[in-house]
């Protein structure tokens, strides 16, 4: 019995890890998109939706913290908006 409830905790932190790294770039894309307002922001939305080739409502769930942000979608979104946003952490593929 202790054996599987080791194996969960572990799991358990696993997921922790991962939930912490979307949460860290949602919220890094998210300040980067609220230092503007209204149509700014807008276009913001929809240039990175567009330089991603994702549907707008994608770039929301990724400032929401509702899906994840893959390193390649990191790397294009920095390239449209010409600066860095995110960590350079590499990531494990």
């Amino acid at each position: 019995m202790a054996v599987k409830l080791t194996r969960f905790v572990q799991l358990d932190k696993k997921m922790e890890e991962k939930n912490n790294k979307i949460r860290k770039d949602s919220e890094a894309l998210r300040d980067f998109l609220n230092q503007f307002e209204g149509h700014d922001k807008t276009y913001w939305i929809t240039q990175i939706a567009d330089g991603c080739m994702v549907p707008r409502y994608t770039v929301l769930n990724w400032a929401r913290g509702l899906s994840r942000i893959q390193a390649l979608y990191k790397l294009r979104i920095e390239e449209v908006v010409g600066q860095q946003i995110f960590d350079r952490i590499t990531e494990p593929a």
